[in-house]
């Protein structure tokens, strides 16, 4: 409390005597340094030219650009204000004060604080002297200052020597723990002292005795590594340096292990300047380093920079680990045989193989069958039918290794033989893929366990591993990829013959990883196949509907698939799914709604998850098939009833014609005989605008007959008939007849009644449209013998003209009957008259017709 209040009494007058400024803006303390957590006090005044207009209440402050709360400022005077800031953490802070204008605040003066800890005392302090050139001394200190600190190192021959043969400073924010410098020290013992001094405060160690001798470090040694000739597995291992003083240890490690305290072996050399390292593996490399320490010291020599060398090379001391795949025999009786092989790991470090010599012997007569020098690991070749007995040889430039056998059954013999392996699973747990299996013979004790990915290209590539004495093996996760499917199968080994396999497929992991991160860390998840089925849509029908799809490629599989899981769903619908077995490669949906459209994918599922395909769309039909069958054989069935009906009309219009319209005789016209009907005439000259008929048929009709026709005419017309017939002149035939009379009825309607039948009065008449003509045809019905003509309307057609026998409505014809004494030459004019209607008679039920007697036909 009393050194805050001279603090302040000193600001106070440090402001007195400032006033004598020009009126300069001003702050103090300027640029302060405080400990950390304490309280910061710090003023700013006005200056003479602003405290006429302003005075310390319009002072502001600022700390690191934010302001400060204005219960923390103090009003000294008028011209000076100050700021009370409380537990102050900065390390390093910006303080500013401005004047508050309308316009804008005016910067009145600004200042850095820093904060930090005064110096502790330094304790264990100690120092390397390495090799008198430079010395390296170290302590340790509670806290660090956090602020600029001077370090001081001091070296006195003793503790109550005032003066120093060794003082050395520098300056540091960061608490060091150790600092180097270049210095000679010839004294044999002496001591160091430290001193610490900051703003806030000094400390100093005591003075730490040293010994020479005892902190006096060599530097690394360099090494050198050689083999000796003619010793196997051993090298020498030599360095310069005088080991009458200091004595060495040698660090050497296999460079096939990895770098490791637990990879490294140690030797320790007392009197010699080289040491041979023994009992190494053949041909294999070596890493070499040394370190030494002189006689009395505390310190070892940093380890030197390692220096490598490799053991003379040996024979293969084992053979070769050999196997094969046998293909299928052929029907010429040769087959390809595949051989692999491969080094034991003791023969690997004995040297670089310079290659193989494969050879091969029938097994009856011990001939050579094939031999063949290589550098591969894998040889093909092709045999007969027989048993063989292959070998391989390996050498390296010290020797050959032993010799590998291994016999190849005959065809006959590898077709006859039946599997002695009755039971096989193979599962991966922690990491490890574990194989086991039981056999049905006691006796075997040897068996070869192959394996191959069969994601693979090379079809022939395989991994084995001979088994004796057990019936279970487990490998190691390096034989095995994760996600791949693999094949394993166990061959038993019976008196040195290999026998039939038992396979299984397994994966060694399932699901393919994929890497998810969460809120702290991330960590793999694992997922279904790679890629989900490909579907397709076949067989679309009104309600049900085939969805096929592929395969999922081993490879892209990442597991066994357990099951397949089909979703369908129709437009705003929900999705529905069926579930089927992995056999099975497409699926029939039922139940479909006609005339709808399906969305559907097929998700292929695993142990470790499903994996959706690729959507497929579709609509179903509107009809059935059976539906669209049905309607097309009625269709076809309808149109054939059709066809049949037009052709047998066709074909016998006349006789449907008597079946289903039969005649029926008028009753008092009786009928007219056939002989006489249709007389043919011979073909006259055709005039102008005149075309003549080629046949015309003829009614002849006496005298009373004809006036019952023109009666009926009257009768059933009663209204005016208007005739268009130009009649033409026909010449007589060869017995002198006259020109034929050509009867023509046409259809008149009467007063809304109709005749229903008609009285056939003439066959058909084929005939060519004659003239249309304006004049009327009925000039004369005074005289008897007149016959009229009528002359249709229409134009290349051909007409039956009939009468009905009843004449009860209509009568669609008309025929009109030329006199015998009028000439051809005199009806060319014509005029047009109202026929009178002649009797009529009525029938039962209201409706009139015509008696007509009957018609008798003479020749002329």
């Amino acid at each position: 409390m009393l050194s805050t209040l001279v603090w302040t009494l000193t600001v106070l007058c440090s402001f007195c005597l400032a006033d004598r400024d020009v009126g300069h803006r001003h702050m103090f303390p300027l640029s302060p340094v405080i400990e950390r957590g304490s309280t910061l006090q710090i003023f700013c005044g006005l200056g003479k030219k602003i405290s006429p207009y302003k005075n310390a209440s319009h002072i502001i402050w600022t700390l690191d650009g934010n302001g400060i709360a204005k219960e923390n400022y103090i009003i000294v005077n008028d011209s000076v204000s100050g700021v009370v800031i409380h537990n102050f953490t900065y390390g390093e802070a910006h303080v500013k004060c401005y004047v508050d204008f309308p316009v804008e605040r005016q910067l009145l003066d600004l200042t850095d604080v820093k904060s930090g800890f005064p110096p502790q005392r330094p304790e264990n302090i100690s120092c390397i002297n390495y090799e008198g050139k430079n010395i390296t001394c170290s302590w340790t200190l509670e806290r660090d200052t956090y602020i600029e600190t001077d370090y001081t190192i001091i070296g006195k021959i003793g503790p109550a020597d005032k003066k120093a043969f060794l003082s050395h400073t520098w300056r540091s924010k960061n608490g060091l723990r150790s600092q180097n410098f270049q210095t000679e020290i010839f004294y044999p013992a002496f001591c160091i002292q430290l001193k610490l001094e900051n703003p806030l405060g000094k400390a100093e160690s005591q003075c730490v005795p040293q010994k020479s001798a005892e902190i006096l470090k060599l530097e690394p040694t360099p090494v050198k590594v050689e083999t000796v000739p003619g010793m196997k597995r051993m090298l020498r291992v030599s360095w310069e340096r005088n080991m009458k003083t200091s004595r060495c240890r040698i660090r050497y490690r296999n460079m096939k292990q990895n770098d490791s305290k637990e990879a490294y072996s140690f030797q320790e050399i007392s009197s010699q300047n080289y040491s041979d390292l023994t009992n190494l593996q053949g041909f294999t490399k070596y890493a070499v380093a040394i370190q030494c320490i002189l006689e009395g010291s505390r310190f070892w020599s940093e380890w030197s920079a390692e220096q490598t060398g490799t053991t003379e090379e040996e024979a293969p001391s084992k053979e070769v680990d050999l196997w094969r795949v046998l293909e299928e025999c052929q029907s010429t009786g040769s087959r390809f045989v595949h051989l692999f092989w491969k080094q034991h790991k003791e023969n690997e470090s004995l040297g670089i193989m310079k290659g193989y010599r494969i050879k091969c012997f029938t097994q009856s007569n011990h001939s050579l069958a094939y031999a063949k020098n290589t550098t591969d690991k894998s040889v093909t070749i092709q045999l007969r039918g027989q048993a063989y007995v292959v070998s391989v040889i390996a050498h390296n430039a010290a020797g050959d290794s032993p010799e590998a056998c291994l016999r190849i059954p005959s065809c006959a013999e590898q077709s006859k033989d039946h599997r002695r392996i009755v039971m096989l699973n193979a599962s991966a747990l922690n990491e490890h893929m574990i194989v086991e299996w039981k056999t049905s013979d006691s006796n075997i004790q040897s068996y070869v366990v192959e394996w191959y990915d069969e994601s693979e290209m090379n079809a022939y590539e395989r991994s084995w591993q001979y088994v004796r004495n057990t019936t279970k093996w487990t490998f190691e996760k390096e034989d095995f990829k994760p996600y791949r499917c693999y094949n394993i199968s166990v061959y038993p080994v019976y008196k040195d013959a290999i026998k039939a396999p038992s396979s299984i497929r397994t994966y060694f992991k399932q699901g393919h990883s994929t890497l998810v991160r969460s809120h702290s860390d991330r960590y793999p998840a694992l997922h279904g196949p790679s890629y989900g089925p490909v579907a397709e849509v076949e067989n679309i029908d009104k309600n049900e509907a085939t969805i096929k799809w592929k395969e999922i490629e081993k490879a892209k599989a990442n597991g066994d698939i357990i099951n397949y899981t089909i979703f369908y769903r129709a437009e705003d619908w929900k999705e529905l799914g069926k579930t089927v077995n992995a056999s099975l490669l497409q699926y029939r949906l039922k139940s479909l709604q006609a005339n709808v459209k399906y969305t559907a994918h097929v998700m292929a599922s695993t142990i470790a998850g499903g994996t959706n395909g690729s959507a497929v769309t579709f609509s179903t039909s509107r009809l059935s098939l059976l539906e669209i069958v049905l309607t097309n054989v009625f269709a076809g069935f309808f149109i054939l009833c059709i066809l049949a009906f037009v052709l047998l009309w066709a074909l016998k219009r006349h006789m449907l014609k008597r079946i289903f319209c039969p005649k029926i005789p008028h009753p008092k016209l009786p009928e007219i005989a056939q002989d006489n009907l249709e007389k043919p005439l011979k073909e006259p000259q055709s005039e102008e605008n005149t075309v003549i008929p080629e046949v015309i048929s003829v009614l002849k009709l006496d005298d009373n007959d004809e006036c019952q026709l023109l009666k009926l005419e009257d009768c059933l017309g009663q209204t005016k008939v208007n005739t268009e017939d130009t009649v033409g002149q026909h010449e007589a035939s060869d017995s002198g007849e006259h020109g034929a009379i050509r009867l023509l009825l046409q259809t008149v309607p009467s007063q809304g009644q109709h005749f229903r039948s008609q009285l056939l009065l003439a066959p058909v008449i084929q005939r060519m449209p004659l003239q249309k003509s304006e004049e009327s045809l009925s000039e004369d019905y005074q005289n008897s013998n007149c016959n009229d003509e009528e002359k249709e309307n229409q134009t290349n057609t051909e007409e039956k003209i009939e009468f009905n026998p009843y004449l009860k409505n209509s009568v669609p014809t008309r025929e009109f009957l030329e006199c015998e004494n009028l000439s051809v030459s005199k009806q060319k004019e014509r005029k047009k008259e109202t026929v009178p209607p002649p009797a009529c008679v009525s029938s039962g039920n209201g409706q009139q017709y015509v008696e007509l007697d009957a018609v008798v036909l003479t020749e002329h």
